[in-house]
């Protein structure tokens, strides 16, 4: 069964004044896609946080440091399960029909279908994974991507950031009220193909979002 996904934020990091993209952007015709993944996964289960004096509160502090130390190897072992799940061809697939099909024939320039020559853009994916805030709470996937825009001599026109999350699975809605949520149970019911599925829902939304700062840096 796929995996209720929903996705719930989009943040833009500006990369500086955007004049030189707005001069440049509508005379790029035809702009290929290139997606890479530069960055590694990483797992944050959240944490407790100790007590505000550990030696009046000795067993509380022994008692989350065993915690904390726990979700440390929960992560270690989350980590290299996300690492060998996800499918990178398939989610950066998405990623770049997300941005195809959004884009389309412009404005404020065109995709290209053509994998080699002309102008680029390069889509990084800087950091996947999973994060979750502090114990308990309801875990976000997240996808944060890099997008550089280089003409076809090299100079590069355009650059921002932007970071996607989505919900993880399906948690029990009063577990979330209470903040009892067990993010590792929620990933262990997922397949392999749902979490290549869910990182790819990400991308291709992503993509979108893409394509939308972009016209609206464009002027």
């Amino acid at each position: 069964m796929r995996p209720l996904i929903i996705l719930i934020a989009t943040s833009l990091v500006l990369g500086g004044c955007h004049c030189k993209f707005k001069k440049v952007a509508s005379t790029l015709g035809e702009v290929r896609v290139q997606a890479l993944v530069t960055g590694l996964p990483y797992v944050h289960l959240g944490r407790i946080a100790p007590p505000a004096n550990p030696d009046h509160a000795p067993v509380a502090a022994v008692a989350t440091g065993v915690v904390n130390v726990v979700q440390g190897v929960r992560e270690t072992e989350q980590t290299a399960r996300i690492a060998r799940a996800v499918d990178h061809r398939a989610v950066n697939e998405a990623l770049v029909a997300g941005i195809g099909e959004t884009l389309g024939d412009g404005p404020p320039f065109a995709f290209s279908p053509v994998d080699q020559g002309g102008h680029v853009m390069q889509v990084e994916v800087r950091s996947w994974g999973l994060m979750v805030p502090y114990l308990g709470a309801p875990g976000e996937f997240t996808y944060d991507l890099r997008v550089r825009i280089y003409t076809v001599d090299g100079d590069r026109v355009y650059s921002s950031s932007t970071t996607c999350t989505a919900g993880v699975g399906q948690p029990d809605p009063t577990a979330v009220v209470l903040g009892v949520v067990n993010n590792v149970a929620e990933l262990e019911r997922m397949s392999d193909a749902q979490i290549t599925d869910a990182f790819s829902q990400i991308a291709y939304w992503c993509g979108m979002e893409l394509v939308r700062k972009i016209r609206q840096h464009a002027g």
